[in-house]
């Protein structure tokens, strides 16, 4: 009796199929590699002096971008103690674009409702409260952002503990 020889289980259509699929997983790997990295969110508060805000003191802000290429919503956050004075904040923000381009806006920021309850986020005697200066925006079209109070009759403004900029990819 002879002995038949055992036949290679790599034939020559298995190999090509274990070379599409190594060439298949070495593709998926590049792409995912190349996947783009999450963008996120950046803020910088600057602290207000405890002696008050004067009218003339500007808070200014340089935003933070991940990527030239995207949008992003610019955000003013204002955090206040319980001995804030009034039920709203009135401010006024320059922003100015990288060409020096100046927008400036007029911002009415209601930080307590019609019964004098605090309004916004918060514990304890602090509170934020935030409303949104810019919508899509270039990173270009805003490289600084100048923040004034601007309350009727008050040079120095107490109780304003920090404001800060948040820059949010969209």
């Amino acid at each position: 009796m002879a002995i038949k020889p055992i036949e290679c289980m790599w034939s020559k259509s298995h190999g090509t199929a274990v070379a599409v699929t190594l060439v298949i997983a070495a593709a998926m790997l590049m792409l995912w590699s190349c996947e783009r990295k999450p963008v996120m969110s950046h803020s910088r508060f600057i602290n207000v002096p405890s002696q008050g805000w004067l009218r003339s003191a500007a808070l200014q802000f340089q935003p933070e971008y991940d990527d030239s290429a995207r949008t992003y919503d610019l955000t003013l956050a204002v955090r206040h103690d319980i001995s804030y004075p009034c039920r709203n904040l009135a401010l006024v923000v320059d922003i100015i674009a990288a060409d020096s381009v100046k927008t400036r806006k007029s911002v009415n920021l209601m930080l307590a409702d019609e019964y004098g309850n605090w309004t916004g986020g918060g514990f304890g005697s602090l509170y934020q409260n935030t409303v949104r200066i810019a919508s899509v925006i270039d990173p270009g079209d805003a490289s600084r952002v100048v923040v004034w109070q601007a309350m009727q009759g008050c040079d120095t403004l107490r109780g304003v503990v920090n404001v800060g900029l948040v820059a949010t990819p969209l």
